[in-house]
């Protein structure tokens, strides 16, 4: 039986592209605000609904939603998957903007068609990201 390499690599990344499930958006009563009186951004592929908090006890939140009418449930899961991959992958953008405002956010990202393509959706998903940063900073030098 052979041994295994040693690793070369000695340095830890400098930043870390996970997705933990404490960032994830879950139950009833937190879809229910998020729907109730949110904000909305628009782009062909995806939506992204938003409501923001004034504390930062409610931390940072997001949920992925693939509706029926997107197609069947192999479509929606894939749907999902490529929302979250497209979101983790750049997720340090708005991040670090809610941890500097010390702001509460829940957002959802949600599907509009069917058979979405990595590279669309991550456009798309920047696109959104940079929107809402944009208009967080300028709620909060308002307030």
């Amino acid at each position: 039986m052979s041994e295994k390499e040693q690793s070369n690599i000695t340095v830890a990344p400098p930043r870390r592209f996970t997705l933990p499930k404490s960032r994830i958006l879950r139950g009833k009563r937190n879809f229910q605000n998020l729907f109730s009186g949110t904000a909305l951004i628009k782009s062909p592929s995806v939506n992204l609904r938003y409501t923001t908090f004034n504390t930062s006890e409610w931390d940072f939140k997001i949920g992925f939603i693939s509706p029926k009418k997107t197609g069947n449930a192999v479509q929606r899961n894939n749907a999902k998957r490529v929302m979250r991959e497209s979101f983790r992958l750049n997720q340090h953008e708005i991040i670090q903007a809610v941890q500097e405002q010390g702001i509460g956010l829940h957002c959802v990202l949600i599907a509009r068609t069917t058979n979405l393509r990595f590279a669309e959706v991550q456009t798309h998903v920047v696109t959104m990201l940079d929107e809402l940063r944009n208009r967080l900073l300028s709620t909060n030098q308002t307030i």
